[in-house]
C-alpha cells in the first residue's frame, strides 16, 4: 500500500493536486493533506510535527510531499520544507519537494552540498502526480526488495544496491559512486540501536535517495538516454525519436526502482556487451548492421565537427571530451561520462 502526505498550505493548490494523484494512485493507495493539530503551540516545530506523523492517519506514511513554501500552514507560521525534510529524515520516511521551476542554481547548491533531495515541478500538476506515484513506488520497491535478499555477511552500500537492482556484477562500479556521499551512507552501516522495521525503512530511504541523487543522475554505470546517444556514437535526434533505432538496444532498458520519474534509462555495461557481441565498434555502427539503414554519428553540443561521447550535465547535452571539463568536486567518482560543457563552465566556473 502506498500512502502519501501532502504539505501545502495553499487550499486551491492542495485540492488539485490531491485530485491529480487520486486519478493514478493504485487502488490500494491513498493520499492525505497534512492537517495540523490545534494543539501544541508553543513547543519546537520539528519535535510537533515528529509526534503528529507518528500518529494516524500519517504513521506509515509511504512518501511526504512538500511545498518549498509552507508559511501559511495554520498553527506553523513560517514553517519551511527543510524542516518538513529533517523531520522526515528523523522518522525514516522519504520526502520529495516540488516547485513551479526548478532552476540551475537550486541543482548546483544541491549537488555541491550532495543533500538528499528529490525535487519535482508543478507546472503540470498531470506530470508531476505521475512523477509522484514513481518515486513511492520506487520507494516502495526498494523496500520490498530488501526484505527478500538473503541475510548473510554484512554487505557494503555499493553491494547491497547492486543485490537491491538485480546486477551484484555491478557492485564495484556502483561503489565508486560512494565518493562524495560518505556522510549519507555511513548510516548504512551503522548500528542505530532499532528493531528491524525501522532499519528497513531507515535502509529504504538511504539507499532510495543515493540511488536518485547519485547512480541515476550522473552518468556512468547507468545512463539516460541523452547520454546513452552520445555514448554509443548516435545522433541525439536519431536516438530520441527513431523507435527503431533504441529499440535495438531494449535489452540494455533499465528496469528498476524510480524507472518511470526518470525516464529512459540503460545499462552501460549491457549497451558494451551487446556492441561487442556483434564485433562493432560503437553503437552506430551495431545499429547500421542490425537495420541496414543511415544513422547519423553524435555531435558534440560545443562544435558540430567533433564526436560527442559524453554527457554536459548543466545543459543536458551531448559534449566531446575536448570541449568539456569533468572531475568536478560533485560528480561522484563512477560518473565518468558526466562532464560539463566549456561555455558552461566559462559561465559558471565560480559556482563551480
Amino acid at each position: 500500500m502506498i500512502k502519501l502526505v501532502l504539505f501545502e498550505d495553499t487550499n486551491e493548490l492542495a485540492d488539485s493536486l490531491i485530485a491529480a494523484i487520486k486519478q493514478i494512485v493504485p487502488p490500494n493507495g491513498d493520499v492525505i493533506r497534512f492537517d495540523a493539530p490545534a494543539d501544541g503551540d508553543g513547543n519546537i516545530y520539528e519535535d510537533r510535527l515528529v509526534a503528529t506523523l507518528s500518529k494516524p492517519p500519517y504513521m506509515d506514511a509511504s512518501l511526504i510531499i512538500a511545498d518549498r513554501d509552507l508559511s501559511k500552514t495554520p498553527g506553523f507560521s513560517g514553517l519551511a520544507e527543510p524542516t518538513v525534510r529533517r523531520v522526515a529524515h528523523t522518522l525514516a520516511i522519504p520526502e520529495c519537494t516540488y516547485a513551479r521551476t526548478m532552476n540551475e542554481s537550486e541543482f548546483l547548491r544541491a549537488a555541491e552540498q550532495r543533500e538528499s533531495c528529490i525535487a519535482v515541478s508543478i507546472e503540470d500538476e498531470e506530470k508531476c502526480a505521475a512523477q509522484i506515484i514513481a518515486i513511492a513506488q520506487g520507494f516502495a520497491d526498494i523496500r520490498e526488495r530488501l526484505s527478500q535478499l538473503q541475510t548473510g555477511p554484512r554487505r557494503s552500500p555499493g553491494r547491497l544496491l547492486a543485490d537491491v537492482l538485480g546486477k551484484p556484477e555491478y557492485a564495484d562500479k556502483i561503489s565508486l559512486y560512494a565518493s562524495g556521499d560518505q556522510n549519507r551512507l555511513a548510516s548504512v552501516l551503522r548500528p542505530r540501536g532499532e528493531g528491524n522495521y525501522e532499519k528497513l525503512n531507515r535502509l529504504t530511504c538511504l539507499l532510495g535517495y543515493w540511488l536518485w541523487d547519485s547512480v541515476l543522475r550522473y552518468p556512468g554505470v547507468i545512463v539516460n538516454d541523452v547520454a546513452a546517444s552520445s555514448y554509443l556514437n548516435i545522433h541525439v535526434d536519431t536516438f530520441l525519436h527513431e523507435a527503431d533505432v533504441s529499440g535495438v538496444f531494449e535489452a540494455a532498458r533499465y528496469a528498476g526502482p524510480f524507472e518511470l520519474a526518470r525516464g529512459p534509462l540503460w545499462w552501460r555495461g549491457m549497451l558494451d556487451d551487446m556492441v561487442a557481441a556483434e564485433d562493432c565498434v560503437d553503437g552506430r555502427a551495431f545499429v547500421v548492421k542490425r537495420l541496414s539503414k543511415h544513422v547519423l554519428r553524435s555531435e558534440c553540443c560545443e562544435d558540430h565537427d567533433q564526436q560527442a561521447g559524453y554527457y554536459c550535465m548543466l545543459s543536458n547535452q551531448p559534449v566531446s571530451l575536448k570541449n568539456s571539463k569533468g572531475g568536478l568536486p560533485w560528480f561522484p567518482r563512477g560518473a565518468d561520462l558526466a562532464r560539463v560543457s566549456t561555455s558552461q563552465y566559462d559561465e559558471l566556473g565560480p559556482w563551480l
